[in-house]
C-alpha cells in the first residue's frame, strides 16, 4: 500500500500500544477471522484498515482523500508474494502486522464497504479523525492441490476452458474447479456444479452434468460482453468432444447467464452438457424390471 500511495510511505501501522499515539496522517491495518468460503474459493480474511488524519493534516476532508486512494489502490488487486515481502523488509511495524501467511504467497484483495461511519478515535491520537474500510482477502490453503480429473466431468471442463479461451481471447486467464489464490483479471473460472443420471430405457441412461462460469472482467462493460458472448457462442455449440472412445459428444443444453449474480463466489453463468451412455449390462428388447431408479442427483453447495 505504501508503494501504491506515496503519502503514506512509513505511515502505515499497527494498532497503537499503550501511550503511543499518532500524529498527521496515516493508515492503521487491523486483519479479522479467516473462515473458509467454499471449495473454489478457499478462505476470505476481512482486513480492516483505517486511514486517520488530525485537524491539522486536514480533518476529515483528508480521511476522504485517503480512503479514497486506498480504495483505488487495493480494490481487485493481487497483492503479496516477493513483491509483499520486499514491501514489509522496509517497515518493522507493517512486517509486524503482516507477519501471517498472508505475506508468504500472493493473494486478492476487494473492497467490502465501511466498517464505520466517520468518527474521532483517541486511540489513535488526541483529535485523530478516522473512517474504517472493509477489504476481503481470498487465498487458497497452502495444502490445496489441484488434481486434473480424468473421468468425464473432466474432460468436458478441458473442453469448456478450450472453447472459452478460443472466444475470449489470450488475455483471458481460463481456471477449471477453483481459483488461483491470486486472481489476476480477465479471466473465468469453470467448475462442475451439479450432476444427474435419468434413466432411459434398460438398455441406456441419460446423464446431465451442471457447469458454472465465474467470469471476471477488468471493468463491467468487459465483463457483460463476455457474459453475452459465451451465452450466444455456447448456445449454438451442439456438442462437446466425446469424453471416450465410441461415444457422442455432450450436447450443450439450458445456458443461463445471470448478469446480477456474485461472480467471485457464484458465478454468473450456467450450462448442462447431456450425455446418453449405454449400459453394457442391458440389452435391447429386454423387459423392464418390477423397480426401476428413474433419477438420481449430486449438487455442490454454492
Amino acid at each position: 500500500m505504501e508503494e501504491r500511495i506515496p503519502e503514506l510511505a512509513d505511515r502505515v501501522h499497527d494498532l497503537p500500544s499503550t501511550g503511543q499515539i499518532y500524529t498527521g496522517i496515516g493508515a492503521v491495518v487491523t486483519f479479522g477471522e479467516e473462515i473458509r468460503k467454499n471449495d473454489w474459493a478457499g478462505y476470505r480474511r476481512i482486513v480492516k484498515i483505517w486511514p486517520y488524519a488530525d485537524e491539522a493534516a486536514g480533518g476529515f476532508d483528508k480521511v476522504e482523500e485517503l480512503a479514497e486512494k486506498i480504495e483505488a489502490a487495493l480494490h481487485e488487486s493481487v497483492l503479496g508474494g516477493d513483491s509483499a515481502a520486499k514491501d514489509a523488509s522496509t517497515s518493522g511495524e507493517q512486517a509486524a502486522s503482516s507477519g501471517s501467511n498472508l505475506i508468504k504467497s500472493p493473494f486478492t484483495c476487494v473492497f467490502a464497504g465501511s466498517a464505520d461511519g466517520d468518527r474521532t478515535d483517541a486511540v489513535l491520537g488526541i483529535g485523530s479523525l478516522t473512517r474504517g474500510l472493509r477489504f476481503a482477502v481470498y487465498r487458497q490453503p497452502a495444502s490445496a492441490v489441484v488434481v486434473p480429473d480424468t473421468n468425464e466431468a473432466g474432460t468436458e471442463l478441458s473442453s469448456l476452458s478450450k472453447l472459452t479461451s478460443d472466444l475470449l481471447g489470450t488475455d483471458w486467464q481460463i481456471h477449471t474447479d477453483r481459483w488461483a489464490s491470486a486472481v489476476a483479471r480477465p479471466c473465468v473460472l469453470w467448475r462442475l456444479s451439479g450432476s444427474r443420471k435419468v434413466t432411459a430405457k434398460p438398455s441406456a441412461f441419460d446423464v446431465r452434468r451442471t457447469y458454472a462460469a465465474h467470469v471476471l472482467g477488468r471493468v463491467p462493460s468487459e465483463e457483460r460482453e463476455a457474459l453475452v458472448l459465451l451465452a450466444e457462442r455456447l448456445s449454438a455449440t451442439p456438442r462437446l468432444k466425446p469424453t471416450a472412445p465410441g461415444r457422442r459428444g455432450a450436447t450443450i443444453a439450458d445456458v443461463v447467464a445471470d448478469l446480477e449474480a456474485d461472480g467471485m463466489l457464484k458465478g454468473q453463468f450456467r450450462l448442462d452438457v447431456l450425455e446418453r451412455v449405454v449400459d453394457p449390462g442391458g440389452q435391447p428388447g429386454e423387459t423392464e424390471p418390477p423397480v426401476l431408479i428413474g433419477e438420481v442427483g449430486l449438487k455442490h453447495g454454492d
